[in-house]
């Protein structure tokens, strides 16, 4: 994003002040682009420069009480519009809302999740809920790139039995949660090649108990492949997702493969990088 002559990394918090010059071309032109809040209040100021603009993100929500402040200023009246990323559709009551629209409702849908559908439907059936309440006549207006989209079409229609069915059908037939659950094993490592060396063992490991001591365990087993975001903060990070049914005995399972890793690989003697390891067991992202 742009902070006041700055660049900064959403995921890590890096910053650094916008180059004069580009470091690979020495070209002094830059295009900011991109589609988030930021530039959406840049489009309406410039448009309707008459509107009153409360923007409410993570960079207007850093401080103490910016979250109240923001949304007391709007329910005061104090603006006319309020803009912002999915924390101003969650549980707020404007009774005076008129109108309310969705940037690029289909965004969600690029997102290698299994639940991207139900968070767009969650996302718009709660949105869609902030306008009209009181005595006000309400409008929703939804802006997409697939506007045949069934899971669109269902939530404007508020239609959750139908999305429910659908839904409930394909996670059946592809064995997702609730008939499966997932544990997500999580190595990271600033050793690149150390972490792939023991990423590589693990998935050996792996193998090797399904095949011994925990035949009795069935799991399908997906990686390892890189993070969604491999490297943060100099850390490189490998996954692996297990699909599986958690019990005692998967429990036993997973508890000893981090028992061991972390434990006997834990540190590379070599050159005394470490690397760490970590379990997630029916995260909410995947």
């Amino acid at each position: 994003r742009r902070d006041n002559g700055y660049l900064v990394c959403h995921t890590c918090g890096y910053r650094t002040k916008v180059p004069e010059k580009c470091p690979e071309c020495s070209k002094e032109h830059f295009a900011f682009m991109g589609c988030g809040t930021q530039r959406a209040e840049d489009d309406i100021v410039s448009a309707l420069p008459s509107l009153r603009v409360l923007r409410m993100d993570y960079d207007t929500t850093q401080t103490k009480y910016s979250h109240e402040e923001i949304l007391s200023k709007f329910r005061e009246g104090e603006a006319d519009v309020l803009l912002g990323t999915q924390m101003v559709t969650k549980g707020h009551d404007f009774p005076h809302v008129a109108t309310v629209g969705v940037l690029a409702a289909d965004a969600s849908f690029t997102v290698d999740d299994y639940r991207a559908g139900e968070r767009t439907f969650a996302m718009l059936t709660q949105v869609i809920g902030r306008a009209g309440r009181a005595d006000v006549k309400g409008c929703a207006v939804i802006q997409t790139h697939d506007p045949q989209s069934d899971i669109i079409n269902m939530a404007a229609k508020q239609d959750y039995a139908r999305f429910y069915e659908g839904e409930i059908k394909l996670r059946r037939t592809m064995c997702f949660p609730p008939f499966c659950d997932i544990a997500v094993i999580t190595l990271s490592s600033e050793d690149e090649g150390y972490l792939g060396l023991v990423t590589t063992r693990m998935y050996e490991r792996i193998i090797e108990h399904t095949k011994t001591q925990f035949t009795d365990v069935p799991i399908v087993l997906y990686g390892p492949f890189e993070a969604p975001v491999y490297k943060v903060q100099n850390m490189c990070r490998m996954r692996f997702v297990i699909k599986c049914r958690l019990n005692k005995r998967t429990r036993l399972f997973i508890s000893e493969l981090m028992t061991d890793f972390s434990g006997k690989y834990a540190e590379n003697r070599r050159n005394k990088q470490k690397i760490s390891v970590s379990v997630d067991l029916n995260p909410s992202t995947v």
